[in-house]
């Protein structure tokens, strides 16, 4: 059995086979650190974990198994030929849990803390908005917090946002297991709901087909005027002109946004000169430990694949998308 760990970015995947080799001396491991040379090596391998392209899956000719290194899988889905095959997908579900709710959290407490503001005013040297930032700021105590997917992401912000003394109702295309502090788990149906009562919402859900363009015009008219809505998970759930005409309206108190459709965002987008906006460039997935995350997982999948337990953790039901 054949192992390539092809393009992964900055975890250093690669770094983990000394461990992985010691544990199954049977199997054979092989690096790629370009998609050209995954192209080369795939021919013969029978799992494959890190980024792929077309030309990589048109090259395998025994591949069975893919290791995503993304907790949302629409990149490897949107690659031709893969929902169809034979070939199991899994996810790297649950490690950017933490890094992600950490961000929502940030970008919140970037406009009700004023801390965009003091940015801005320390770059010109001002002192002069002082009183008008402070007069502004807001704390979490007794707010809501909506949070649109309730996955691992959505359920790791559910936890912090409690600890701040917030309220929390969430959606979920498959809704189970309410933890004691959220006080509503609902089904997708009940969107409206989460977006007329909350003042924090927060986009943790997967982008599927029905998730597409699922906040628009008349979604975002149905928030309140103080909210703030933030996006997490996926570009393309939310409608980016729409957001740009409510957020120039002054309809939402402010927005915040991580990911884009496409990206990287056109320098043409109206997001990037309106005052209660924040933008960065996909990188909430960040965290020192995200390497060991993604690995971990690999290695249970690795184990129950050897011994033939198809079985694996965040296996991918390729026509959902998730």
């Amino acid at each position: 059995m054949k192992v390539l760990i092809g393009p992964n970015g900055d975890m250093d995947l690669e770094n983990s086979i000394p461990e992985l080799s010691d544990q199954f001396p049977d199997v054979e491991f092989l690096v790629s650190t370009s998609y050209v040379e995954a192209t080369q090596q795939v021919v013969d391998v029978d799992i494959m974990v890190g980024w792929i392209n077309q030309a990589i899956l048109e090259a395998a000719k025994n591949l069975k198994w893919i290791q995503s290194i993304s907790s949302g899988t629409n990149y490897y889905l949107n690659i031709p030929g893969l929902v169809d095959s034979d070939i199991l997908l899994t996810s790297a579900s649950g490690t950017h849990g933490a890094c992600l709710a950490e961000s929502a959290m940030g970008m919140i407490f970037a406009f009700t803390r004023g801390i965009r503001k003091c940015i801005q005013s320390q770059n010109t040297r001002q002192w002069s908005e002082h009183r008008y930032i402070r007069g502004n700021m807001k704390e979490l105590t007794g707010s809501t917090m909506g949070i649109v997917g309730f996955g691992a992401s959505g359920r790791a912000l559910a936890r912090r946002a409690f600890a701040f003394d917030m309220r929390i109702v969430a959606v979920d295309m498959f809704p189970s297991d309410k933890p004691e502090y959220v006080d509503h788990l609902w089904g997708i149906d009940q969107l409206s709901d989460l977006l007329q009562t909350s003042d924090y919402v927060v986009i943790m859900a997967p982008y599927t087909d029905q998730t597409k363009a699922m906040i628009g015009t008349e979604e975002l008219a149905e928030m309140k005027t103080s909210a703030m809505l933030v996006i997490m998970s996926r570009g393309g759930i939310v409608d980016q002109d729409a957001l740009a005409k409510t957020l120039k309206n002054g309809h939402l108190f402010a927005a915040a946004s991580d990911v884009f459709s496409p990206e990287p965002l056109s320098e043409n987008s109206d997001l990037w000169d309106l005052e209660n906006m924040l933008i960065t460039p996909h990188i909430a997935g960040g965290t020192q430990l995200e390497g060991q995350y993604v690995t971990q997982i690999f290695f249970e999948n690795l184990k129950r694949f050897v011994r033939g337990d198809y079985e694996l953790k965040n296996l991918v039901h390729k026509k959902r998308g998730f």
